[in-house]
């Protein structure tokens, strides 16, 4: 279903974007895009994936209370770093999900919130 995409991870400010929302048995998958670049957030079994594909190719995975890996590139010109998820909250009813996403990389604390609603 189409929907209304807002990111903020409180530092660099708040993006919107319209986008597609799918609902699964065991999860959701958020499509967008962001500076041209095709986007994917999804959730299923307790872990969350971002995946960005275009000028920027990047995947981050992440786990509550787990240590994972963001990579970035493809191929031989990729290199990655650790990831640590320290909380992930989601609510959603049929219509909209809500994402509050709190994890450390690169020495940085980051507290991410996606929310996506229908229209």
């Amino acid at each position: 279903m189409k929907c209304k995409i807002t990111l903020d991870n409180g530092k660099t400010g708040v993006f919107t974007a319209k986008g597609d929302l799918s609902f699964g048995a065991e999860g959701f998958a958020l499509f967008y895009e962001l500076d041209g670049d095709r986007c994917l957030l999804s959730y299923k079994n307790g872990t969350i994936v971002q995946e960005r594909r275009g000028n920027v190719t990047m995947k981050m995975v992440f786990s509550q209370g787990k240590q994972t890996e963001c990579t970035l590139g493809e191929g031989g010109l990729s290199g990655g770093f650790p990831v640590f998820t320290n909380k992930i909250q989601i609510e959603n009813d049929s219509k909209s999900v809500d994402i509050k996403l709190f994890y450390n990389c690169a020495g940085e604390s980051v507290a991410l919130h996606v929310f996506a609603t229908a229209y």
